[in-house]
Parts: C-alpha cells; structure tokens; sequence
C-alpha cells in the first residue's frame, strides 16, 4: 500500500530547502511592532527626525516572537541603503526582496522614515518578511513640557500581496 505522502506530494510542513527562514507568525510581527515602537517614540519625544532608516531583524528559528538581535543597515549614498533610493516604493520594495534573498541571519527587515501625509507629520514603519508586508503610520504630535514631539500608538496594516517585487 502507497505512503499518503507518496500519494499527494510532500506533506505541509516539509520546505525541502526552498526556505531560509521558518513561516513569520502573528507573534513575531506583533512584538517586532512593539518593540521597534518604545525607542522611536523615545527618539521623536527627543526631537529626532528620521530620514530613512533600514534595520534587519534576527528571530528565533524555533519560538514565534522571540527577538534575537537586530542589526542597523547603516545608510550609505548610492546604494541599496540609500535614504533617497529607500523613499521610493518600488526601489524600497526591490531592495528588501533582495535583502530577503540574501543568505543573512535576519529574517524580518523593517524601514523607517518620517513623511508628511495630508499635512500631518507621520512615522511611517514598514516590516518585510518572506511570507508578506505590513506597515504602520504613527501619527506625530506637539507635546507638553520636556518633549519637542509626541508619538501616537497606532495598529498595523498588512500591505497587499504584490507588494515585494
């Protein structure tokens, strides 16, 4: 009697070496959000502008939402880390497609950069992975006292499927 897996092909959980990296959970996007979150909001409530900003991120290959390490993609002119090539979508999304293909412990890659949307200054955070995209835009605020500028909490969006090139 045939095997199942002989039957139907290789079974679900089996990636054969296709992937670098382990399938990127719920858990491990939420608290790459949650985490990234505290230190801009430090740096905004200091004053601190961000330009464009590129950040790999290291997760553990066996528990979602586990942080390892992370790593700042120091921004260098006329390269893929460039501030002005990252402000353009496409250039941006053909950059982190290659970071991901690229044999690198990080699994999730994350830019940064503060924008103007509708005459309201936002921080806008986008976090690329194998398995899809997702962006947040923090609202940013004049705030009281010691603080030049505050930084709102807002939710994450998942961007469309053809958004890596």
């Amino acid at each position: 009697m045939a095997h199942l897996d002989d039957l139907f092909g290789a079974p679900l959980h089996e990636h054969r070496g296709d992937r670098q990296h382990r399938f990127m959970e719920s858990a491990d996007i939420n608290i790459v959000f949650r985490e990234l979150f505290r230190p801009l909001q430090a740096n905004v409530r200091r004053g601190m502008t961000i330009e464009g900003q590129l950040y790999g991120i290291e997760m553990d290959p066996c528990i979602p939402g586990e942080l390892l390490g992370s790593t700042w993609i120091a921004p260098v002119a006329g390269t893929a880390s460039d501030p002005e090539r990252l402000a353009d979508d496409g250039l941006r999304r053909a950059t982190l497609a290659q970071l991901l293909a690229e044999p690198r412990p990080e699994a999730l890659f994350v830019y940064v950069c503060e924008r103007k949307i509708k005459r309201r200054a936002v921080l806008y955070v986008e976090l690329a992975s194998e398995d899809g995209q997702y962006a947040a835009e923090y609202p940013i605020r004049s705030a009281r006292g010691w603080h030049h500028r505050e930084l709102v909490e807002a939710p994450y969006r998942r961007l469309g499927p053809r958004a890596l090139a």
